[in-house]
């Protein structure tokens, strides 16, 4: 009979401690959950903080994305104008240039005419027998 008290005595201290360490242990984890879930609430909320800077820095990017291609169309646009015009200042040069180039070559010929003329006439003159015997 002792050993039936005995025995008991052991298994109700073995279950008297065992629903005390799940006490313990529902309660650390209670407390583990509590914390689990205050760490999961402020990590959403961070998260979402970081997502909507994320969507506000897509959307300057976007901004500026599209101010820079405005931007480069207007730059490209004036740039098509001055070559344009520096397009047509080179032509306008061009036709100067040959109209110029069609009175040298016939300034050129006709002081290369007049100095053939001269030549000719020289060599007439100095051939002439009566010129010869004036002088």
């Amino acid at each position: 009979m002792e050993l039936l008290y005995f025995i008991s005595g052991i298994l109700s201290v073995g279950v008297l401690y065992g629903v005390i360490l799940l006490r313990n242990v529902k309660s650390s984890h209670t407390d583990l959950l509590a914390r689990f879930q205050s760490q999961s609430n402020i990590s959403s909320l961070r998260e979402a903080d970081k997502l909507g800077k994320i969507e506000d820095l897509n959307e300057l990017v976007m901004d500026i994305q599209s101010n820079m291609e405005k931007d480069q169309y207007e730059n490209l646009s004036s740039i098509n104008k001055e070559l344009e015009s520096l397009s047509n200042l080179a032509n306008e040069t061009k036709s100067k240039l040959g109209e110029s180039n069609a009175v040298l070559n016939k300034n050129i010929t006709d002081a290369f005419n007049e100095i053939m003329q001269l030549k000719n006439n020289l060599k007439a003159l100095s051939q002439d027998p009566n010129m010869l015997s004036r002088y």
